[in-house]
């Protein structure tokens, strides 16, 4: 299984870093010297080598088939070169060599990010679905069942997470905006 740590330090080989979580936004940069890949490149190199573990595959399966070199050479004394090459002919062709494709690793690429267009909006449709805390919210007799938070803190100004509730509604909103109609087609169907 390919991690995210994996991908970093493919692309920022001995990069300072700690992950607290399993994406992006939970890897906490110590590195000095290098800069943190962007979220794209994390996202495409993590498909590209998850891609090539799927095409190397066929290395460990051949390691597996193959007799050890003693059988090996004892194939060869007794029956012949010709023999022995046949036989491993055999395994060569039931287990092919594999190489990466180009238009095969740029659709994993495409699906990657469309999965992650697609989490991320469901997350931004989750959220503003909430409540926005300076309305409250109320019951079918017109009653507040939560009250909202003032929009402004004695001394303090406008009210912190009145603040912090519209920044993040603000962000949500950008996000459903953003998503291409395909991935959001995708969630409707």
């Amino acid at each position: 299984m390919i991690t995210l740590m994996q991908a970093i330090q493919a692309l920022q080989p001995g990069a300072q870093c700690r992950i607290s979580g399993d994406t992006y936004n939970d890897i906490i940069w110590d590195d000095k010297n290098q800069t943190l890949p962007t979220e794209d490149e994390v996202r495409d190199k993590l498909a590209e080598l998850k891609y090539q573990e799927e095409v190397n595959v066929y290395q460990e399966k051949r390691k597996l088939e193959y007799p050890d070199w003693g059988d090996q050479l004892d194939q060869i004394y007794h029956n012949g070169i010709d023999a022995w090459k046949a036989d491993i002919k055999a395994i060569k062709d039931k287990y092919p060599k594999q190489t990466m494709d180009a238009t095969e690793l740029q659709k994993r690429k495409d699906a990657a990010l469309f999965d992650e267009q697609k989490e991320e909006y469901i997350k931004a449709k989750t959220r503003l679905a909430q409540y926005e805390l300076s309305e409250g919210v109320k019951n079918e007799n017109g009653n507040y069942a939560i009250d909202p938070l003032p929009l402004y803190v004695d001394g303090v100004g406008r009210n912190p997470l009145v603040v912090q509730d519209e920044a993040e509604r603000a962000a949500a909103q950008t996000i459903v905006n953003n998503t291409p109609q395909a991935v959001i087609d995708s969630i409707n169907t």
